[in-house]
């Protein structure tokens, strides 16, 4: 396995290893190989919450427990893997990437074969959990692996009563506490207030026993990395520059996870939106279904437009439909072959000796091909004359197209509503005595809760249109296409046409392209609606 601790450090002859930057610490070359020299090495585990969240238990309270422990038992050096912060309750041992990483390199790693953890509560609320996930998986392994807590003497011991008694007294201890929380926070919702907690990135608050949110000094990185990930760019690439720029993460932190930006992008939080309650339960992570989550609209001032927010969001779908975006093959996905409708594949001919790219689309199918760049270059010629020529009554056609699409919601809602009406007079005359009534009961509510459901897509997307009207965003996002296109990167170029472009048809025999424009730069909302027009 590739190792990505690169850092060490010597404290009096002693190594640690981490993946980051330690502070206040002198950084030294690697004395050995981890994987082949024979050292006397300790492997250490750290999950950390920041200091706001679990007060005693931070990254260097945890690190200096592991390495002092480390030194006691005689070893020569400590390799730590951190784990950021996540709920022990909703992530359960083996699906934390660090547990994942730590396993393998302990496996493979002849000279690992101890184990220095802080205590239970930090791997795990549930022993069950950390044996089944950790212990046996390890054992099965490395059968003379040791176990050592910082917070007990002796080796620690999966059988021992006293550690299965004390596992059981945290996980009755924090399950009582979050009921409790959970009570409360239901007091606050019912008032429509929001209930303590941490500051959204971007936020904070009004004082210190106030719950009302304010815009900080942070709240224009929330905004650049919407602006960045509209353009195209990645969670792990808005990351790395983040943490190239210096700036601090929400955990105080330089670094920068992928998971920091995903979560500020995914978070309504940031339209102004208070939603509460979204997992499924205490225990279970999955997100519950729109419909089901608590959700009170205009709570605190929005950090970002909503046109902002669906052309993210649309992105987002983009790349898991059409993998990578950062290609020079920005077509990719979008052309098919006018003859036989198969998507255009890509492929990279160019030889080692060849001073040419030889890369090309081809029909899978037909066997046809066309030079990469050419057609590249073609569809962005066609595309900013096109963009060009139409630009300055683009917004107003825009809104026209808007305002038909918030009558067509319209029309669709009052529709749904009759039906609602209709099923609901069917389920009051059901007849309690027939004898099938349970399985008809069931067809019923399984249709009121379908209607429902399409009534929701089409109240919000009416609130969505009717807010979009009003933006500036339709502007803005207008502005990139007057820029010089071809100075954009690739990954900004294929975002642009992705969002521009609905599908492109490609004539092999004659040369010729058929280009299907999108009305507008909100995607889903255009194609759901589009396709609603057929029904109505």
């Amino acid at each position: 396995m590739t190792i990505k601790h690169k850092y060490y450090y010597v404290e009096n002859g002693f190594y640690i290893i981490t993946e980051d930057k330690r502070i206040n610490s002198i950084e030294t070359t690697q004395p050995w190989d981890l994987y082949k020299d024979q050292i006397n090495l300790v492997i250490g585990y750290i999950r950390w919450s920041d200091a706001s969240q679990t007060s005693g238990h931070s990254y260097s309270i945890q690190e200096s427990a592991v390495i002092a422990r480390a030194k006691k038992l005689g070893f020569d050096g400590v390799i730590i893997f951190v784990e950021a912060a996540k709920s022990a309750y909703h992530y359960r041992a083996s699906k934390r990437k660090k547990i994942k990483e730590m396993k393998e390199f302990i496996i493979e790693n002849p000279n690992a074969n101890t184990l220095i953890f802080y205590d239970e509560s930090r791997l795990t609320r549930y022993i069950s959990d950390f044996y089944f996930d950790i212990v046996i998986d390890l054992r099965a392994k490395k059968p003379n692996i040791k176990f050592y807590s910082t917070e007990q003497e002796n080796e620690w011991n999966e059988n021992d009563p006293s550690v299965q008694m004390r596992l059981v007294m945290v996980h009755n201890e924090s399950a009582n506490k979050s009921q409790k929380v959970s009570d409360s926070q239901k007091v606050f919702i019912k008032d429509n207030k929001r209930p303590p907690a941490n500051n959204p990135y971007g936020y904070s608050r009004i004082s210190c026993d106030s719950t009302e949110l304010i815009e900080d000094k942070n709240s224009g990185i929330v905004v650049l990395i919407f602006y960045l990930y509209s353009f195209g760019y990645s969670d792990k690439n808005i990351a790395e520059l983040l943490e190239v720029s210096n700036i601090p993460s929400p955990s105080g932190y330089r670094k920068w996870s992928d998971s920091s930006v995903r979560y500020i992008l995914n978070n309504e939080w940031y339209l102004g939106n208070l939603t509460w309650d979204v997992r499924v339960s205490f225990s279970d992570s999955k997100k519950k279904p729109a419909e089901d989550i608590t959700l009170i609209a205009n709570h605190h001032p929005a950090l970002i437009e909503n046109g902002l927010w669906e052309i993210t969001q649309n992105i987002r779908k983009l790349k898991s439909k059409r993998n990578r975006m950062d290609s020079e093959f920005i077509l990719k996905d979008l052309v098919s072959c006018s003859d036989c409708g198969d998507l255009l594949k890509t492929k990279n001919q160019t030889s080692a000796k060849s001073k040419t790219d030889g890369s090309i689309y081809y029909c899978p199918s037909c066997k046809c091909k066309v030079k990469k760049d050419a057609m590249n270059q073609t569809v962005i010629k066609d595309f900013s004359v096109r963009w060009g020529r139409e630009m300055k009554y683009y917004p107003e056609h825009i809104e026209k197209e808007m305002k038909r699409w918030d009558k067509v919601c319209k029309q669709h809602v009052e529709v749904l509503n009759a039906e609602l009406k209709a099923v609901r007079e069917k389920r009051a005359l059901l007849n309690p005595a027939y004898q099938n009534n349970d399985k008809l009961l069931e067809v019923i509510e399984g249709k009121l809760k379908a209607l429902e459901h399409e009534k929701l897509l089409y109240a919000n997307s009416c609130e969505k249109i009717k807010t979009l009207i009003k933006e500036d965003i339709t502007k803005e996002s207008l502005n990139r296409f007057r820029q010089d296109f071809q100075s954009y990167s690739n990954v900004e170029k294929r975002s642009l046409l992705l969002q521009a472009i609905k599908e492109i048809k490609y004539d092999f025999k004659n040369n010729t392209f058929l280009i299907e424009y999108r009305i507008t730069p909100y995607a889903e909302i255009e194609d759901y609606l589009t396709l609603s027009e057929t029904v109505v």
